[in-house]
């Protein structure tokens, strides 16, 4: 198909443009897969090419899986959406009184005031991987020292630990394991029999690895995993399985014979309970689904992204189509992939849209240092072709402290103020990471950041 074609075209200079190691594009037409692709490698140290049957992570994807798994248990009456989490869960607790009044409802959209892991605990947390069935328990009760950041229901607030929440209780509530759950229950029934929760149980030829700038493009040198992060971050599946998670939830839930949970479940997952005001993708949010409208199609969606991958789900429920976009490389390219799929899915002509300034002031780094990425800002800075964000050198830096290199993140830093002075995240990293060679200030912060 020509659109195909021009897609093919447009994905592979993104690829070529952003340094890109790996990607993998399904489209889902009309209960069909009309189209499936890799491109690059899984890994830059193997070279073995990306395909549709490749493993990746999808992050954050996973929570719709959980937002299913729980309205499957609403609709067995084992929970009640505007039930009290610590009526199911009486050892959970957190260092507010308002804890008792957060409902599963409001966790699952995100409006349950409970906190977040930081960008510095989160690699702590998956650089120190736990395997063994007890990891859920150890992480919900290790809460209790935490402080909310809202009252319950009255804003948006993202919560990976909401959702490491929802797996432990679903463990509690079915006595089985999250991941064996969801196997039996969720993923088996939607045609996901080489997808796993558990990352032991990955095909390690198929999987297709994380990266990181540093400023080169390199493998993740350790690979990151959790067992009690796995409900909000580690589903491990490919643009083949992940096509038939589209279908089964286009169907309302039914694929191949099967059904999974009923169409009112789908309705109230994809009703509007709070705003984000993050177009085009992420204007609402519902029960584990963000909700938005892209070139005037109604979208329904997940991404997700971190420690080298980045990924995106796109539903057009009234189209009847969608499309899944699994990369392993962590940048704002994602934004482009995107797009440029989206569109194609629409029958509109796709275009590779234009390059984050990130891209060749990470060239620059690796071939001259700071004071080359100094040259090359002030080269580009008032070309087109070009955005210029600040986070997406705080992307960055958060990828170079990840390797320890301290003394360029601080300069990547520098350069980022002297971009967009008074940038106030930029100035409270800066400070953070002081300027000890041996990371030390940057491990206190670590320290106090947590405590």
């Amino acid at each position: 198909m020509k659109r195909f074609e021009q897609l093919d075209q447009v994905l592979d200079d993104i690829m070529v443009r952003w340094d890109i190691p790996g990607l993998g594009v399904g489209i889902v037409e009309e209960g069909h897969i009309v189209y499936a692709t890799g491109f690059g490698v899984q890994s830059l140290a193997t070279g073995v090419p990306v395909t549709p049957e490749s493993i990746f992570c999808v992050a954050s994807i996973a929570k719709c899986f959980v937002a299913c798994a729980i309205m499957q248990l609403v609709e067995q009456d084992i929970l009640r959406l505007d039930g009290h989490l610590v009526d199911y869960l009486p050892d959970f607790q957190l260092d507010d009184g308002h804890y008792h009044e957060i409902t599963l409802r409001q966790i699952l959209s995100h409006t349950s005031g409970m906190p977040d892991m930081d960008e510095v605990e989160y690699d702590q947390l998956v650089i120190h991987p736990a395997y063994d069935e007890e990891a859920s328990a150890r992480y919900v009760h290790a809460l209790s020292k935490r402080k909310m950041i809202a009252l319950p229901g009255e804003r948006f607030a993202y919560s990976n630990i909401a959702y490491n929440v929802l797996g432990h209780l679903i463990t509690q509530r079915t006595n089985q394991t999250f991941e064996d759950y969801m196997k039996a229950y969720i993923l088996n029934p939607a045609g996901m029999a080489d997808s796993t929760f558990f990352f032991p149980d990955v095909p390690i030829d198929r999987l297709a690895v994380p990266h990181l700038r540093t400023p080169q493009m390199i493998p993740n040198p350790i690979h990151p995993y959790h067992r009690a992060d796995a409900p909000a971050s580690f589903l491990y599946t490919s643009v083949i399985e992940m096509c038939r998670w589209a279908i089964t939830s286009l169907n309302r839930g039914f694929y191949n014979g099967l059904r999974i949970l009923s169409p009112c479940s789908y309705d109230l997952m994809w009703t509007p309970v709070v705003k984000r005001n993050y177009p085009p993708f992420r204007e609402e949010m519902g029960l584990g689904w963000a909700l938005g409208h892209f070139e005037g199609a109604r979208t329904v969606a997940h991404g997700g992204g971190g420690f080298g991958w980045t990924c995106h789900l796109i539903l057009t429920p009234e189209k009847n189509r969608a499309a899944i976009i699994l990369c392993n490389e962590e940048s704002s390219a994602i934004e482009c992939f995107e797009k440029a799929v989206v569109r194609s899915l629409l029958e509109l002509e796709p275009n590779p849209g234009t390059i984050s300034w990130m891209v060749p002031l990470a060239r620059a780094l690796q071939a001259g240092g700071i004071q080359a990425a100094y040259v090359c800002f002030e080269d580009i800075k008032h070309k087109p072709g070009y955005f210029f964000d600040p986070y997406d050198l705080i992307t960055l830096v958060y990828q170079l402290l990840s390797v320890k290199k301290y003394d360029m993140a601080i300069d990547v830093l520098k350069l980022n103020l002297q971009a967009f002075p008074g940038h106030g995240e930029t100035s409270t990293l800066l400070e953070s990471i002081g300027t000890c060679k041996d990371g030390s200030l940057w491990k206190l912060f670590y320290t106090q950041s947590i405590g």
